[in-house]
């Protein structure tokens, strides 16, 4: 059985990748996306755990097939999002001022610039510390908006069709470079991702400008073979005794695949984490019904410098740990530090083997999204590349982000901005 969860993963993986990739102009479509994290980042990990002799009698089998199920989920959620043409959520409709809504991305930009300065200018031990807390993630939350103004300004940019405007590039630049510094100078995958996201699907929504299909797969497949490698990048681009310039020549030349054959011979932490918590739940017996995600927002939308530590923590519900203590008194396995436990277990973790539901919402998100985005729907468009990452993570890290808290951080900080520039 753990052969046939294997191969029904792989298969179901591989269909909805092909299905989009083979026809044109489909790439950009979030199932193709959710393949290639699924067959570039879990599968390698899972052919690496078939063989292990970790797992409890029947965890890998069951794993696997609630990871196919919840797939399977996904991409019918988002095929019914697409295709369902009689109903049109009225926000995303909305038209704008063109110039207010410029005015609404310059203020976002410079707050998001102010609030990374601040961070900047905090003392080095506070920078170097290896968890933030207090004024650094504070600033670091309010610095993000700068991306909704980025965006704005890029899909104005790309409306305007002019090959240079100072008045955008004069913010889009120094936005840019932001990007670019965390995915390139500090190796960040979630920021390599944004930075793709953002620009060449922002292409194709407006202009209906894509990459020849060859040379985007052939991005993917090498961003795929980093990803399992992230920790060789950035140990070579931390080096800051060498210039800038000897660490991307090393960066070009360092050898990425001995990684992923490692994960491909030994399986990863994360997939570990997932088999083993997922057979533990079943043991324990106790789901959360969704509460891990209203402790995730008093978590991080709570400022426990204005109501106080007690308040914050009385917000919060007890959760159930009890699958850890289980997993780490039976089978000895504890989970390994910087790791993540997968959107699967999340589900699984919520509701059973009903927790496929979060993968058909967040495809069915993600769905009405593209398809208001591709009929010209500017706030459509604007959130779709947004989004794109955190839907992705839920195959990776969890569904928190994609289902509640990016939306919570859109609507308080991104919305009302342009909310004013809406026209009435």
């Amino acid at each position: 059985m753990n052969l046939v969860g294997l191969v029904l993963y792989g298969l179901v993986n591989g269909a909805m990748v092909l299905s989009y990739l083979l026809r044109k102009n489909r790439i950009f479509e979030f199932p193709f996306w959710a393949g290639m994290i699924a067959l570039g980042w879990f599968f390698p990990q899972a052919i690496g755990g078939l063989s292990s002799e970790k797992f409890p009698e029947g965890a890998y089998a069951a794993g696997m097939l609630f990871a196919t199920l919840c797939t399977s989920a996904m991409w019918g959620g988002y095929v019914k999002a697409v295709n369902k043409q009689d109903w049109k959520p009225g926000w995303l409709e909305a038209q704008f001022d063109m110039n207010r809504l410029y005015h609404a991305g310059v203020i976002l930009c410079f707050a998001g610039f102010y609030f990374q300065w601040k961070l900047l200018s905090l003392p080095e031990e506070v920078l170097n510390a290896t968890q933030w807390s207090g004024a650094a993630v504070k600033y670091l939350f309010l610095s993000s908006v700068f991306r909704f103004g980025f965006l704005a300004l890029w899909l104005l940019y790309l409306i305007q069709n002019r090959k240079a405007d100072p008045r955008y590039l004069v913010l889009l630049i120094p936005c840019l470079l932001l990007l670019l510094d965390a995915a390139i100078l500090r190796g960040r995958r979630a920021a390599m991702m944004d930075v793709v996201a953002y620009l060449l699907i922002s292409l194709w929504f407006v202009r209906r400008i894509s990459l020849p299909r060859w040379m985007l797969l052939g991005g993917l497949l090498v961003g795929l073979v980093l990803i399992n490698a992230i920790g060789v990048y950035r140990g070579i681009m931390k080096n800051e005794n060498l210039p800038l310039r000897e660490r991307m020549k090393m960066a070009m030349k360092a050898d990425y695949t001995q990684e992923s054959k490692d994960v491909m011979e030994k399986s990863g932490h994360e997939f570990n984490n997932y088999i083993i918590f997922r057979h533990a739940y079943t043991e324990v017996g106790e789901y959360d019904f969704g509460l891990k995600h209203w402790n995730g927002l008093v978590f991080n939308y709570v400022p426990a410098q204005i109501v106080g530590r007690a308040t914050k923590k009385a917000l919060m519900l007890p959760e159930n740990y009890k699958f850890f203590v289980v997993a780490k008194q039976k089978y000895g396995y504890t989970m390994g530090v910087g790791t993540t436990l997968t959107g699967y277990l999340d589900a699984f973790g919520s509701f059973w083997w009903l927790g496929f539901i979060k993968f058909y919402l967040i495809g069915w998100i993600m769905g009405t999204l593209y398809r208001n985005a591709m009929v010209g729907s500017f706030l459509a468009q604007l959130l779709y590349v947004y989004v794109m990452n955190k839907a992705m993570q839920s195959v990776s890290h969890g569904t928190h982000a994609i289902m509640l808290s990016v939306w919570v951080y859109f609507f308080a900080l991104g919305y009302p901005a342009f909310l004013w520039a809406k026209l009435k």
